[in-house]
């Protein structure tokens, strides 16, 4: 099977982070992309794992040398992905897994003509503002964040699959169904043809 990157994005709230922990650890052809960032680690975050941990000289100068996939500034902080995070994956046959935003989605597939791209949504946008605010207690920050969601649904039909993330369990079936179907393709699977079809 040649490797391909899969994309997933979401409203924040969706729940790309949960499906795609459950999609890893039941696939062990893909693996998630480790992304760069300036800010501080979060408590038990581990640098390599959870996000390559740069100093903000560190990420503009592989901004500079062109190493970066796509990179934004977010806030106080610069975030990103680097090439080799993603290159590296695909030179050992691993679908490299990308969560990351519309923005972002829109450049790595530019580059990716191949890539498969996953639309996460909740079942609706009662569900979606509910969950938000089970999780901040800042009533703005939702607002704002549903505003932001109100953008982003704009893209869905930009992607390849949309998911509704109702029930976890059916949300992780659903995303498994898709990349097995795709890793399936006879346009990644060339090696396998040459088994059965000789010129």
């Amino acid at each position: 099977m040649r490797a391909f990157p899969i994309i997933m994005s979401s409203p924040s709230g969706g729940g790309k982070t949960t499906v795609i922990q459950n999609v890893l650890k039941q696939n062990k052809t893909l693996a998630r992309v480790v992304t760069a960032t300036t800010r501080m680690p979060r408590s038990g975050e581990k640098n390599g794992k959870d996000y390559h941990f740069w100093t903000e000289k560190q990420f503009l100068s592989a901004i500079k040398k062109g190493k970066m996939l796509e990179w934004a500034h977010v806030h106080t902080s610069y975030y990103g992905i680097p090439k080799s995070s993603v290159e590296g994956l695909l030179k050992k046959g691993i679908c490299p897994v990308l969560v990351i935003d519309v923005q972002g989605a829109q450049t790595v597939a530019s580059k990716y003509p191949q890539a498969v791209k996953i639309f996460l949504m909740p079942p609706s946008m009662a569900v979606l503002k509910k969950r938000l605010l089970a999780r901040n207690d800042n009533t703005q920050d939702v607002a704002l964040r549903l505003k932001t969601a109100q953008k982003e649904i704009k893209q869905i039909p930009h992607y390849d699959y949309l998911v509704i993330n109702d029930q976890l369990k059916d949300a992780v079936a659903d995303t498994l169904a898709i990349i097995r179907a795709e890793q399936l393709k006879t346009l990644h699977c060339q090696k396998d043809l040459k088994k059965f079809i000789k010129k």
